[in-house]
């Protein structure tokens, strides 16, 4: 097998186990949710959710530090400079150990001053106070060691990183239930959440060894140089961060201010699902940025602009369907989830879908220039954004309420995206009319194969009225239609949509049974 096929299958195994771990996460903390409510009131269930708001700001220098890791182990390793892995290491170790130390004694100092100002009961201030206090150890412990972690995904190890998360979550999961049958309240949440990390921990710092056996953390590897990679790249990325942290939030914090917590509530029952719907496709995405600095530090820039390419095509086949289905379908989505009535979730949850999925092409094209130690490209597409969601979104609130947010949300990204496009096309030299035939083509197909099901949904919906269980079987009906439809659709086109490259593979497939001299004359090459 060649170092192309190896890189691909690398690629492959490393998105399969992040979208298993994705879900499996996504799945765990739907079910838990009325478990835990259960055994802890809903003041104590916000308050450990508060937590993670509070301390996600001093995570932001971790962002930057984890993304270092990464992005410089794999550049390192594709130049066989292994000595400087070990420079990297230790110099980000020692100094994230000592800054997550005056991080901590920050916090603990300014906690008694901050509690009141987030409004917390009087009754709930000695609850609040452990809390913060065993997440934010918690937090930098994590940030202060993640770097064998990191190490580990910078060798392409993503699907081994993901398996020692998955066999953590489910430690967790089971000492959560142990935790709260002994009666320890809301500080189950908080103790079992601190044994993953643990684990996780001391799981990487294991198989980093195994993986590298020269691996080693000592002072006398600190080095300026490595010092410099971490504020250099690792500030432009911790400021990504910020700028994330800010578009994702910056509506919301609008509609609090302007309308109340009251639409605030409904704004964000309406984009929870199109947030979610990120999580497969970015677990995608994300797998890149290893690839990326090795093809990089390699001098492979053709194959890096095929990689780009081909995932960004991926992503868009992965994304389509999910979000026809989200927007064409958003007012019975809703109803069977929440009830009837709430109309302006549904059209905030459709706009956001769109705009969502927009911002979805610019996936493996971040990953990449992560990968490729260009950060400023991210940079200023993302503060494209955030300037047009600081001007649009209040006006835009004032004239459509809820819907406006949305809409500012969407024209914002949708801009900056479009901003992004252009520059990494260029870079990669891409032109236009290729990278337009080889995404849209897939997305506008998955769109078209819904309109007769929504036809369908639009003229038995109204007239059978459907309650809650009743509606989910026939919105799962309306899912199952949309999907087959775009399957035999797909396979009508599949001469046109499909590369020879892609069609071979196809074909390469073994499916059971007697199906399989009928799947290989689907895909065989005219």
């Amino acid at each position: 097998m060649n170092d192309k096929e190896n890189i691909a299958r690398t690629i492959s195994r490393n998105s399969l186990f992040t979208i298993v771990y994705n879900v499996w996460y996504l799945g765990t903390r739907l079910v838990l949710t009325p478990l835990i409510l259960s055994y802890i009131s809903i003041e104590e269930y916000g308050l450990w959710a508060y937590c993670f708001v509070v301390l996600s700001y001093l995570a932001l220098t971790a962002f930057g530090f984890n993304n270092t890791y990464i992005r410089y182990a794999a550049d390192y390793r594709s130049r066989g400079e292994n000595h400087k892995i070990n420079e990297l290491l230790s110099t980000g170790i020692f100094s994230m150990v000592a800054l997550g130390l005056i991080l901590f004694l920050l916090f603990l100092f300014g906690l008694p001053v901050l509690i009141p100002m987030l409004g917390i009961d009087a009754d709930l201030t000695q609850t609040a106070h452990g809390l913060f206090v065993g997440t934010a150890a918690i937090f930098v412990l994590n940030f202060s060691l993640a770097g064998y972690q990191c190490v580990l995904e910078g060798e392409q190890r993503i699907a081994l990183v993901r398996k020692i998360h998955l066999f953590a979550s489910v430690v967790e999961l089971a000492l959560l239930l142990l935790f709260f049958y002994l009666g320890m309240g809301v500080f189950s949440l908080l103790y079992a959440y601190g044994v993953r990390f643990g684990l996780i921990i001391c799981l990487s710092f294991v198989f980093a060894h195994r993986v590298f056996p020269f691996l080693s953390v000592r002072l006398r590897h600190l080095r300026l140089e490595a010092l410099k990679r971490f504020a250099d790249f690792g500030g432009k990325m911790s400021l990504l961060g910020l700028l994330s942290l800010f578009i994702n939030s910056a509506d919301r914090i609008f509609i609090t201010r302007i309308l109340h917590l009251e639409s605030a509530g409904l704004y964000e029952i309406g984009r929870k699902l199109p947030n979610i719907g990120m999580m497969l496709p970015s677990a995608v995405a994300g797998t890149l940025m290893p690839a990326a600095s090795h093809l990089e530090g390699s001098q492979q820039h053709d194959r890096l602009r095929g990689i780009y390419l081909r995932s960004t095509r991926y992503i868009m086949l992965l994304s389509g369907l999910p979000y026809a289905f989200l927007i064409f379908f958003a007012p019975q989505i809703i109803e069977v989830w929440v009830g009837p009535g709430y109309e302006g979730p549904a059209h905030v949850m459709q706009i956001l879908a769109l705009g969502t999925l927009v911002n979805l092409f610019t996936g493996s094209g971040t990953a990449c220039v992560r990968g490729m130690g260009l950060p400023g490209y991210e940079m200023q597409y993302m503060g494209i954004s955030a300037l047009m969601l600081l001007g649009l979104t209040p006006l835009f609130i004032h004239l459509a309420g809820i819907q406006g947010a949305a809409w500012a949300y969407t024209l914002a990204q949708s801009t900056g995206s479009l901003y992004f496009l252009v520059r990494a096309n260029r870079l990669f030299s891409i032109p236009w009319p290729r990278f337009i035939a080889m995404t849209v083509p897939p997305v506008l197909l998955l769109f078209a194969s819904g309109l007769p099901v929504l036809l369908l949904c639009r003229s038995t919906w109204v007239p059978m009225a459907p309650t809650r269980w009743p509606g989910l079987g026939l919105l799962a009906l309306f899912g199952c239609g949309h999907l087959l439809l775009a399957l035999l659709l797909v396979l009508t086109c599949r001469n046109r949509l499909f590369t020879a490259q892609e069609k071979t593979q196809m074909a390469g497939f073994n499916p059971p049974g007697p199906m399989a001299p009928l799947w290989k004359k689907l895909w065989s090459t005219p």
